[in-house]
């Protein structure tokens, strides 16, 4: 038996179990291919797309009032889509209330008072403020330090969160991960364009080479070039990521000419690809340093 109710719209995630119960569907078919099994009870038929805002949708089934999504999921309900269609949904909790752990959700404690937050369906949403605090410091996600820089990159980019608002929130905090989220907001640019163009600034000024950001190249009439991502402007080297996009339509070749023109003013470039930069970010550093060095010696 199968059928729609007021209660149960299939389109979206319901508990199986108050389902059967209602008689609106059978347990042979919530295993069959008409439904989504999204967690442990929760599904949705199988004709709906699944994003991470509809996995958040359907984590909150599960979670205890009080429970506040928050990080990544939060930061993708409020339009910033950091989160990955099966990234886990991301929850703050008072270290005193039950929530089972189950694949896809991670949980994270919290002793202090209040989690600043709004409600948001049968449970809370973390505010801007936050979210961005539990992705700087939750240690247990094994995010590096480059790429919870870029995600803040992003936030602040859109104007999602505020730099000065943000300090004073972590100002006299002493949570487990403070110490880097203090040192991600020392090093995030608004100005960077990608989450890997955030993640190769911050290995480079890490490891002592601070590139400038959006540098503009000029002819000798003063007649603009191109833009430069990243760039050390007095040494004349351009460090680019080429992404998936750049090898779309005609964009390689866009790409070329801009850099043939570049490179007929005396500047070099570093590109890096993705499987270099999230394979053997180290291995980038060294390139862009002996070219650095090779430049000084000539």
């Amino acid at each position: 038996m199968l059928y729609a109710s007021a209660e149960f719209e299939f389109a979206e995630p319901f508990l199986g179990s108050n389902a059967i119960a209602a008689g609106a569907v059978t347990e042979q078919a919530l295993r069959s291919p008409l439904f989504t099994k999204l967690f442990r009870n929760v599904y949705v038929a199988s004709a709906t797309p699944i994003t991470h805002v509809l996995r958040c949708r359907a984590a909150a089934l599960l979670a205890p009032p009080c429970a506040v999504l928050t990080g990544c999921s939060a930061s993708t309900v409020r339009g910033v889509e950091l989160a990955g269609v099966h990234d886990p949904v991301e929850f703050v909790l008072p270290e005193s209330v039950l929530f089972a752990v189950q694949d896809g959700v991670h949980i994270r404690r919290t002793s202090r008072g209040r989690i600043d937050s709004e409600p948001w369906r049968e449970i809370r949403l973390a505010s801007s403020a936050r979210l961005v605090f539990d992705i700087l410091t939750d240690t247990k996600l094994h995010r590096s330090l480059p790429r919870v820089v870029g995600y803040l990159d992003a936030l602040l980019r859109v104007g999602e969160v505020d730099a000065t608002a943000l300090a004073a929130y972590l100002k006299g905090r002493r949570e487990n991960g403070i110490v880097r989220a203090r040192r991600a907001l020392q090093l995030a640019d608004p100005r960077s364009e990608s989450i890997p163009e955030s993640e190769l600034r911050v290995w480079l000024t890490v490891a002592g080479l601070a590139p400038d950001l959006q540098v503009q190249v000029f002819d000798e009439q003063g007649a603009f070039v191109g833009r430069l991502d990243l760039a050390f402007p007095d040494r004349k080297l351009a460090v680019e990521y080429d992404g998936d996009w750049h090898r779309d339509g005609a964009q390689p070749q866009r790409d070329e000419a801009r850099r043939a023109a570049i490179r007929a003013l005396g500047w070099r470039f570093v590109i890096v690809t993705k499987a270099e930069l999230y394979g053997a970010p180290k291995a980038v550093v060294a390139a862009v340093r002996a070219e650095l060095s090779r430049e000084s010696a000539a």
